[in-house]
This record gives structure tokens, sequence and C-alpha cells, in this order.
């Protein structure tokens, strides 16, 4: 299993830590992350006898995770349908099912709020007629425990993380990290990204222009307690900040990545004393044609201009001001942060499981 680990990783995930500038700022640059939380569910569930040759995995994803466990799966002999949005765009639909998945895709916009409740649904009514196995990205803890291998690299290349700067979507990479790395570190500071129409740290439900982060329920793979400060980003913002690392430092990323180095690039800016790593978990394959495309880009409104180039600090959560805002979580609870004002949303797991990380 061990061998089989190295060999995807060095195909798909290879391990690497850049230097950026200022000094005190790096990345941990994935390409594929979700190689690591893929192999290790996959493995562990394996390993329990949950999973058998024979087993029929099943998933939702808007596409990275898809593209993880399709490279997974196709490794283990496995069957493996993926239930996902329009933000799968046709190669990506083709990439994935070149490796022996199906996708299934909801006739919904991929911006729609419930898309994520429409794709959980068409997976469960999948499993009630065939017994398929559900991986659960969002609340399986082999996910979270999946981060412990790209900790200690960051830890042997980079030294001493005073600041992890890290997008949150199923909270799986941003709240493992954390956990592994502050075993070391324990006053390490981690800054969250979300976005607009995401409900992770206590905004209402709306449209998401910006995909690869955020959610539209509350994964139990999602600590609250972890992040000492949220920021929140628009589409544009992302996308101009996708450009801009690109133009800074010759990585061409998607806008997830280039979510995160803004957001850290201004902290080892603002504390030059601190060491600050940045978690970039996407490259640009899937964006050359929206996000990489300038007339994709001025067609729908998306201008440099228009992007907040800092944040605005929000007295509360449940009142952005859209752009880009940041509000300090102090390492409080959801309830704790929002007190009456808790955004009604389903959820796939009623209670974090982080806390028996081992």
């Amino acid at each position: 299993m061990g061998d089989m680990l190295s060999d995807i990783i060095g195909a798909h995930a290879p391990l690497k830590i850049v230097s950026l500038r200022p000094d005190n700022l790096a990345a941990i640059d994935f390409r594929i992350m979700k190689v690591f939380p893929a192999f290790n569910i996959i493995e562990t569930g394996l390993r329990s006898g949950d999973i058998r040759a024979n087993t029929t995995i099943v998933e939702t994803s808007s596409g990275t995770m898809a593209l993880g466990l399709a490279i997974v799966c196709m490794h283990f002999g496995l069957k493996l349908h993926i239930f996902g949005d329009h933000a799968i765009e046709r190669p990506l639909k083709r990439t994935i099912e070149e490796l022996g998945a199906e996708v299934h895709l909801v006739d919904a916009a991929a911006s729609d709020a419930n898309v994520q409740l429409l794709r959980k649904q068409a997976l469960l009514n999948f499993m009630d007629r065939t017994g398929a196995t559900w991986s659960r990205q969002y609340d399986n803890l082999s996910n979270c425990l999946s981060y412990a291998r790209p900790a200690e690299e960051a830890i042997r290349q980079f030294g001493k993380i005073d600041v992890m700067v890290a997008t949150v979507g199923s909270g799986g990479s941003s709240c493992g990290l954390a956990h592994y790395c502050r075993a070391f570190f324990h006053e390490m500071k981690l800054v969250g990204i979300d976005t607009f129409g995401s409900v992770l740290f206590g905004q209402p439900p709306g449209r998401r222009d910006l995909r690869g982060l955020g959610n539209s329920i509350l994964p139990g793979n999602l600590f609250h307690e972890a992040f000492d400060e949220i920021h929140w980003l628009g589409a544009n913002e992302a996308y101009q900040a996708a450009h801009r690392l690109h133009r800074e430092t010759s990585l061409k990323r998607g806008p997830t990545s280039g979510a995160a180095y803004v957001v850290a690039k201004w902290y080892a800016e603002r504390f030059p004393r601190s060491k600050v790593l940045a978690v970039f978990p996407d490259d640009s394959q899937r964006y050359e044609h929206n996000v990489y495309n300038p007339a994709w880009i001025r067609d729908h409104g998306y201008r440099p201009e228009l992007a907040a180039i800092e944040p605005i600090l929000i007295p509360h959560p449940i009142r952005p001001n859209g752009g880009w805002c940041r509000f300090d979580w102090n390492r409080r609870s959801l309830s704790d942060v929002m007190g009456l004002h808790i955004p009604q949303t389903e959820g796939y797991c009623s209670g974090y499981l982080g806390r028996d990380l081992h």
C-alpha cells in the first residue's frame, strides 16, 4: 500500500514547498490535492472490510475529489460513480470517465445555492437502488487523517510555520494540516478562506459563482475552533488572484490557489517576522477555457479594476461587505460566534470528528 501511495503521489500530487516573495512566504503546492484523502479513504475502507473488491464507490463532488477518487479507484480496480453538477466541465468529465468512473450531473446550474443538496439526493437514490458505498468526503475522518504526510513534508522543508492560509471546502485539508502542524507549533495561526454564499462560517446560503471552496452544507470534517481568522473572497477577486499568482511567481494555478496566495501574501507583508505558508490545492488545467480565457472573463464582467485589493474587517459574518472581507474568528465554535444566527442548512454530520484525531 505504501509503495502504491508513493507512486500515485509522485505522478499526480508531488509534495513541493515553493519559496515566494516576500522571503517569509512559501506555499505547499499540491497540484491534485484530493489524491491524499481519496487514497486514505479507500485504503482504510479496504483494510477494515467496509470496502471489498466488488464494492461500488459513490461520491458527490464538483470535480477535484472526483478526479482524486477516479485516480485511486482505477489503481484499486474499484467501480466509481460521481454525482456532480455543471462545475465539472466536459474535458474534466472525459478525464474522469476515461479512468473508468461514471459521472452523473444533476440538472441545475453550478452556482445554484442548493446544488450540493441535489447532488446528495441523487447519490442517495442511487445507493438505495444499488447498495453502493458512499466514501463521504465531508464527514469521513480519513479525509483529515490523510494530511499527516503533507504536514510532515511541509515542516521538513519549511521549518517553523507561524501562519497557515488555506481555502476551506470539506474542512479536511485545512483542519487536518493544522492539527498535525500544531503538534509541533502550538501557536500557529490558521487562516481560512471561504466565499460569499457559503454557509461554512455563518453566512446564509446563496448563489456561489466561485467554486472549489465554500459549501452549501456544514461538513463533519470542519472544526470551527481550529480557525483564528476567516477571509471571504468573491469570484472576481479569486480569478484576478490566479492571474496575479501567475504573473508574480510563474505558477499557473486555479482560483482557489490564487485566493490562498493573495491572503497569504497580505499576511506576509503585514507581519514580516512571521513565516507564512499558503496551501495551493489545484492547478490551472480545468480553468484554461474560463478563468484564463480573456474573452470569458470579459463577457462575464470580471475586471481587475473592480477586484478588492485589501480585506475589510467586518464585525460579524452575517453582514459581509462583498469583494474581500475578514473576521476575527478566534478559535470559537460556530454557535459561539453566531449565537441565534446560525444559517438553516442541511449538514452531512452533526458533530466534528477532529477532536478524535491521533
